[in-house]
């Protein structure tokens, strides 16, 4: 708030288990940027992107960080009640993995085959939708089952029960470093996605302060992490181990590549790590979806993000 004094209490969700892909989190509480912006965050972890978003539109939660897709996808079904205030990473968090006996290299490989995803109708499927769709394969060409995204979930592939599945930010990082002889893909090549921090239009009229604050802290925690790209992000990890241990801290190389995937996705395709939504791109998100039929056209999807809080 603009008294000096005090604090606004607010809450932050995530849409998967706090890990070290929430970098901004971590650092806002272990460096102190949330308490130098009057802000005293509690972050909750919540079963999912649907569930997250209910939450902000209801007013329990000031914010999330979720995928472009889906606050857009929300948007065009459901008149626009969500708005994106910054645009943290600009790529798909997610990857897909198979077995090099039968390897998923484009699209066009997934015909006839079954796949695992995290959940059904999720961001990770509507990805993976996407990507089939910009290559006109149909989406009913292809089995999905539920399934884990851990490096462990692997051994489904190797038993012939999926030909692959979706993983996440982190799985990226430990799969050449546990199974190297695996394939992985990025749907980024095929689908345009990101990962913005988002709030409810209500909010943004009735917690402006709130918001531009954890937005500044966002802003100087990606100057923490560039900061330390010298020492290769140790000063950094270090302070998080005070604090955490995720599994992908406990080894160096793979906590040093968690936090390297997400300096790539802050400036991926050439844009600066400035938490500002571009327009053609936020743009791309919206007419893939009308071209795959999941919304309709004719909508302004300009008017789903605002880059006045990150300015």
């Amino acid at each position: 708030g603009s008294d000096s004094n005090s604090v606004d209490e607010v809450t932050f969700l995530t849409i998967i288990p706090l890990n070290l892909g929430f970098i901004s989190e971590l650092l806002g509480d272990i460096n102190g940027h949330f308490t130098r912006e009057g802000l005293k965050v509690t972050i909750q972890s919540t079963r999912g992107s649907a569930q997250a978003l209910q939450s902000i539109l209801q007013g329990s939660a000031l914010t999330t960080r979720a995928g472009a897709i889906e606050t857009v996808l929300h948007n065009a079904k459901a008149g626009a009640p969500l708005v994106n205030i910054g645009m943290q990473w600009r790529k798909s968090p997610i990857a897909f993995v198979s077995s090099p006996d039968n390897p998923v290299r484009q699209p066009a490989d997934l015909r006839g085959r079954k796949i695992g995803v995290p959940s059904k109708g999720g961001t990770s499927e509507i990805t993976f939708d996407l990507m089939l769709s910009a290559a006109n394969v149909p989406l009913d060409s292809v089995q999905r089952q539920v399934t884990g995204f851990s490096v462990g979930s692997y051994d489904l592939v190797e038993k012939g029960r999926v030909d692959g599945y979706v993983i996440g930010s982190v799985e990226t990082v430990l799969f050449p470093i546990q199974r190297p002889e695996a394939v992985l893909i990025d749907p980024s090549k095929w689908v345009e996605e990101g990962q913005c921090y988002l709030t409810s239009q209500r909010q943004l009229a009735e917690k402006r302060d709130q918001l531009k604050a954890y937005m500044n802290v966002v802003k100087a925690t990606m100057d923490d992490v560039l900061n330390d790209k010298e020492k290769k992000y140790m000063t950094i990890i270090e302070a998080v181990r005070k604090k955490h241990d995720f599994e992908e801290l406990k080894d160096d190389k793979v906590a040093q590549g968690v936090i390297q995937g997400q300096v790539d996705a802050w400036s991926y395709g050439g844009a600066q790590s400035d938490l500002k939504t571009v327009q053609a791109s936020w743009q791309k998100v919206y007419d893939q979806l009308v071209r795959a039929k999941m919304v309709e056209g004719g909508k302004n999807p300009q008017e789903w993000f605002t880059n006045d809080l990150v300015s």
